[in-house]
């Protein structure tokens, strides 16, 4: 049972799944893989590839534990920490989880604490970030609206230091094992009993409707699932299956109230399926129409397409399927995504905005033509922003307008963070394991990395927005020249330590009151808060970031006074 790579995913059923290239990453860069995942999802293990062991963890059972005797808790996640660390003797952990408890469970499975990747935590008990990337994704976690990677890809360059040359280079590979033949049988055994089918009726083939989602918010309406099920029967002969966990049940009654009005035939398979079954349904659809959600992400990794709505906070830049050729639809309101944590002032009208005469076209016309294209019509053009999932030439998943709306601010903005984090970030990386200079030399570094990495793509945002976030780009550079040169000076004088504090603040509220600068904000203050026990590294990174803000702010520049 031993492993060399233990893997901590403490996280949502989906958040697990999108552990898969990760693990697809290190197994073929040599290692064997254990896992660590919560005891509720240990349904989904069999799903998994190339996991050698896996230690389902109770997290239910230890929150009771803790609720009555925080000391009882405290004794056993400590003796199931020693025994998961004698089973698996991991030379490294990689932690994608974090929260305090998954911090210091990765802290009690290292073997020392250089061996953790991800979140861990440091000699004195607070929390660490190891590595950049690292860094980024928790940064990117607290401001998902300036994320611009997928979650899979960021999860898989946590893991990045442990991979054999080149596989970090290569796109990632999202492949789920077929479900066992048990959980095909139950499928079949569901999908031989539709309800109002009609005695002369045969379905031409399914279609799966996830109903709902983690939040009432981001759920489309039933009843437009109800409408949308109802015409792909009516012109295509395909009857819907309702997914979806037991607390759904509510939504299924809903919708067969909708198709018994309508006289539309369904399969309700929500509350009456485990991981696997759930996954083996999936395997007999032709196509999956959901929410943002787990069954999106399980449907990716079974290579099923699907049509995926993106409503209130979730965006498909970051959480959308890892999978090329789906489509994503967002409301085309200028408050999508919204803020989380804060009210809608606008009464949820994105819920409805995307009609389902608009995803029934979309369906209809990627299940009889092979694309999506053919269902864009100028109403949908109007309610909803359409993306198509593809993977970008610097292998990282992406996604590309359908519809004309990468010509926006917002979609110009994350497309262009995409190859300056992806430099920035890769250069840090490259630095953190030693092939850099030192820090005396952070001026010819930061120019250095300046001029790396040939032309960027990036697409120019418009002219108002560029003179909106190029001073601060600037700005935010000359400042960090101002902290290379007074953290040299630190340990000489009193005042320059003082002035290097300070510094630092500045930068962290000038960059938070920026907001399409958010994400910077906090991978700032991440860095910083990391290594500044390691004055000689973070100089080192801070001379580099330096020159790749001059080089974002000077590309900017250009673009306000050459728009498109």
């Amino acid at each position: 049972m031993s492993t060399d790579v233990l893997l901590l995913n403490l996280t949502r059923f989906g958040d697990l799944l999108q552990s898969q290239p990760l693990i697809q990453d290190l197994h073929d860069s040599g290692h064997q893989i254990g896992l660590v995942c919560l005891d509720n999802f240990a349904a989904a293990l069999p799903l998994l590839r190339h996991v050698d062991a896996a230690w389902p963890l109770p997290g239910a059972k230890l929150m009771a534990a803790l609720d009555r005797d925080w000391r009882t808790a405290a004794a056993q996640l400590l003796d199931l920490a020693r025994r998961i660390r004698r089973e698996a003797a991991p030379r490294h952990v990689v932690n994608l989880t974090p929260t305090l408890p998954a911090r210091l469970l990765s802290k009690l499975l290292a073997p020392t604490p250089e061996a953790v990747l991800g979140f861990g935590l440091d000699p004195e008990g607070f929390g660490v970030n190891q590595g950049v990337w690292s860094s980024f994704l928790s940064g990117a976690t607290l401001r998902r609206l300036n994320a611009p990677f997928n979650l899979v890809d960021m999860f898989r360059m946590v893991g990045a230091p442990l991979f054999a040359p080149g596989i970090a280079g290569r796109p990632g590979r999202f492949s789920l094992r077929t479900p066992p033949d048990a959980a095909m049988a139950h499928a079949d055994a569901l999908l031989a009993r539709p309800e109002n089918l009609p005695m002369s009726a045969h379905p031409k083939g399914f279609v799966a409707l996830q109903l709902g989602a983690s939040e009432a918010r981001r759920q489309w309406p039933v009843a437009h699932f109800a409408a949308l099920g109802e015409r792909l029967w009516r012109e295509a002969g395909l009857c819907p299956v309702l997914l979806g966990a037991p607390a759904e049940r509510p939504l299924a009654r809903e919708y067969a109230a909708c198709a018994a009005r309508d006289r539309t035939p369904f399969v309700n398979a929500v509350g009456r399926t485990d991981i696997p079954q759930l996954a083996a349904l999936l395997r007999k659809m032709r196509l999956l129409a959901t929410n943002d959600t787990g069954t999106m992400h399980l449907a990716a990794g079974l290579g099923l397409p699907c049509l995926a709505f993106f409503l209130a906070t979730a965006q498909p830049w970051d959480t959308g399927p890892y999978l090329p050729g789906c489509c994503c639809l967002e409301p085309a309101l200028p408050c999508h995504p919204c803020s989380f944590r804060q009210p809608c002032p606008h009464g949820h009208a994105c819920l409805t905005r995307i009609s389902p005469t608009s995803a029934g076209d979309l369906i209809l016309a990627r299940l009889e033509g092979g694309g999506w294209q053919a269902g864009l019509s100028p109403e949908l053009r109007r309610e909803a922003r359409v993306w198509l999932t593809e993977t970008d030439a610097r292998g990282f998943a992406g996604v590309r307008s359908l519809s004309g709306h990468d010509s926006e601010d917002r979609s110009l903005w994350l497309s262009q963070q995409r190859p300056f984090w992806r430099h920035i970030l890769d250069d840090l990386s490259s630095n953190a394991a030693g092939q850099a200079a030192g820090p005396a030399n952070g001026h010819i570094e930061k120019h250095a990395a300046g001029q790396t990495g040939g032309q960027l793509d990036a697409p120019p945002c418009s002219p108002d927005f560029c003179r909106q976030v190029t001073p601060v780009l600037a700005q935010a550079a000359r400042l960090l020249d101002m902290l290379s040169e007074q953290g040299r000076l630190t340990g000489k004088s009193a005042k320059a330590g003082q002035l290097f504090l300070l510094n630092c603040e500045r930068l962290q509220n000038l960059l938070n009151a920026c907001p399409p600068l958010a994400s910077l904000a906090c991978f700032w203050r991440e860095l910083r808060q990391e290594r500044g026990d390691r004055m000689d590294e973070l100089l080192r990174f801070v001379g580099l970031l330096a020159g790749h803000l001059e080089r974002w702010a000077a590309h900017m520049t250009v673009s306000s006074r050459n728009p498109l």
